[in-house]
């Protein structure tokens, strides 16, 4: 059986990834251990779905043409730099998220319930943090914190329409991942 590794996102703008990628270009080159998310690979992640296949694409493909037919764009803002799961033992360099962020949580929520609704297995976390995910601590390291805190992040405040969500297929290479659309869901109603 032929399965796709799977997930749900809304994607950034090229100009606002590019101005991430600068703002970490100087972090890239610390001699932490750190694997670091590729400039064409930044996105906000809805949901993880895992290795799916074509019968489970297209139910999810039904029920988020469904879900977004109903929905207005919305605008989220970039936040400050921070790590999971806390400066103590970070594991993941992001960038937060601001804005509608209320509105976020309520679509991740309605994609939540509804594809578990379909038999998509539900997320162990009963919360959802948006961010932006910038790189990942491959050792735990004292020194990242004094890194990033009191650095200015100009991306800080930039504005993220959101028009569509996507479902989106991931290949793992010895390179990295690999994102291409599967196919993309436009907020029809108006603003």
């Amino acid at each position: 059986m032929n399965e796709t590794r799977s997930f749900i996102a809304v994607l950034l703008p090229s100009e606002l990834k590019r101005d991430i990628y600068q703002f970490t270009a100087p972090l890239r080159q610390s001699p932490l251990s750190i694997k670091w998310v590729e400039e064409e690979n930044y996105h906000l992640t809805m949901k993880f779905l895992g290795s799916c296949s074509a019968i489970e694409i297209n139910k999810a493909s039904n029920f988020l043409r469904d879900l977004t037919a109903e929905r207005k764009p919305f605008k989220l803002q970039c936040g400050e730099v921070m790590v999971f799961p806390n400066w103590h033992r970070p594991r993941v360099i992001s960038l937060s998220l601001t804005g509608d962020t209320e509105i976020l949580k309520n679509l991740w929520y309605e994609i939540e319930i509804g594809l578990a609704s379909k038999g998509f297995p539900e997320e162990k976390r009963k919360r959802f943090n948006p961010h932006i995910t910038l790189g990942r601590l491959r050792s735990e390291n004292s020194e990242l914190r004094k890194m990033i805190e009191g650095k200015a992040c100009p991306v800080t405040g930039k504005n993220i329409l959101v028009w569509d969500i996507r479902l989106m297929a991931s290949k793992l290479t010895p390179q990295g991942p690999q994102y291409t659309t599967i196919e993309s869901f436009s907020f029809r109603k108006t603003l």
